[in-house]
């Protein structure tokens, strides 16, 4: 299992993860592109599959990225007033 210290920084870096992950998944899908262009979709269709799947799951980690930034950003602004002065 992970310790403490890889969590946190997961925890930290948890939108450049998905960002990267995104940016994988898009050339992934790029390399989906050529086979297609030249005329061969595969078998059974494997590389309009691959295309798809790619693109989507490439959405789906943008948006994740999205909603964790926006959380972060709310909640660092949040902070300040929640801070009670002595």
């Amino acid at each position: 299992m992970a310790n403490g210290r890889t969590v946190l920084w997961v925890r930290r870096r948890y939108v450049g993860l998905n960002v990267a992950i995104a940016v994988v998944w898009l050339a992934f899908a790029a390399t989906q592109v050529i086979p297609i262009v030249n005329g061969d979709s595969g078998t059974n269709g494997g590389h309009i599959f691959g295309l798809v799947l790619g693109v989507l799951i490439a959405v789906l980690a943008a948006i994740g990225a999205v909603v964790a930034f926006t959380s972060k950003r709310r909640r660092s602004m949040k902070r300040p007033s929640q801070r009670v002065e002595h």
